[in-house]
């Protein structure tokens, strides 16, 4: 379990990082993974998680002890096609981060109002694992944006859009080679996994800010994908985290019960996390302030 703090708009969550659950093949459907998913539940309550979060490749076993997934992020596609929409900037200085430039980088990240809370040193080690890159933009000596790249991925970016879309520009022209063909490819070319045209993505908020806001100018196509499996572990607490003092529950076995002014609603676990965070809504009801607004980048979860 790795823990940690968020602030969504103001919005003050703990949430517990779930990774690294396997069983041997020998030991296998005897329970011992429920059971040791069950301690970690009982343990981040014991931390004052409000919710936990995980990836997996097996959704419906994950279903089974209250997960599921729910939440909406942004990716933005770019090929040839559209990259030349992109204002570019000759004259940007835009190199590797280097270690000192991480205090910078984590105030950029502090600087909004989105995203887990980290530390420059946090983030020195997340950004440089697994063959991550980094790179940064400067203007007078000052790092003033920054991405973070996993292959021709653009997982997080921070800084103005001045600095940041010109950036993009940069890495998905370096990215690909414009004198490579696609029409002449032979059968070789085709089975190696070198892909001579880039389709690069950038992973972004639905809350929109000046970087999507150039890019919905534009129109760069995007798409919706889930933040990831989610799990409520102090619902209470994370009603009053978003304001809603008004909304009651009552938990019965595995069916809650929301009562507000002028409607109720009954839900099992996994239903009460779309109901929270959707994007999916029950048909015929809309509360106000639901679902929460709520983003994690990639780098914070585990």
């Amino acid at each position: 379990i790795v823990p940690h703090e968020t602030s969504i708009g103001g919005v003050n969550l703990r949430i517990g990082g779930i990774n690294g659950v396997s069983t041997h093949p020998d030991y296998r459907r005897r329970g011992y993974a429920s059971r040791i998913l069950e301690a970690c539940i009982d343990h981040m309550r014991d931390l004052g998680c409000h919710l936990s979060l995980l990836s997996t490749g097996v959704p419906s076993w994950y279903r089974k002890l209250g997960w599921e997934y729910a939440g909406r992020t942004h990716v933005y596609r770019f090929d040839r096609g559209n990259r030349g929409f992109l204002a570019s900037d000759p004259g940007l200085v835009m190199r590797t981060a280097a270690p000192c430039d991480f205090g910078s980088i984590a105030a950029l990240h502090t600087g909004r109002d989105h995203g887990a809370i980290r530390s420059a040193d946090h983030m020195r080690t997340v950004f440089t694992r697994n063959r991550a890159r980094t790179w940064v933009a400067e203007d007078g000596g000052e790092v003033r944006a920054y991405l973070w790249t996993r292959g021709h991925a653009i997982s997080e970016y921070g800084g103005p859009s001045e600095f940041v879309i010109p950036m993009i520009s940069r890495l998905l022209e370096e990215w690909d080679d414009s004198a490579t063909q696609t029409s002449t490819r032979t059968r070789e070319d085709r089975l190696t996994d070198i892909i001579p045209t880039v389709h690069a993505s950038l992973s972004t908020p639905t809350q929109s800010d000046a970087v999507t806001e150039v890019l919905d100018a534009i129109g760069i196509l995007r798409s919706s994908e889930y933040v990831g499996m989610m799990r409520i572990e102090n619902l209470e607490g994370l009603l009053r985290a978003y304001g809603l003092e008004d909304i009651a529950v009552e938990c019965k076995g595995s069916s809650i019960r929301f009562t507000g002014p002028g409607w109720s609603h009954c839900c099992s676990l996994t239903d009460t996390v779309k109901f929270l965070f959707g994007p999916e809504r029950p048909a015929g009801l809309t509360v106000d302030g639901m679902p929460f607004t709520f983003h994690e980048w990639p780098a914070d979860r585990v």
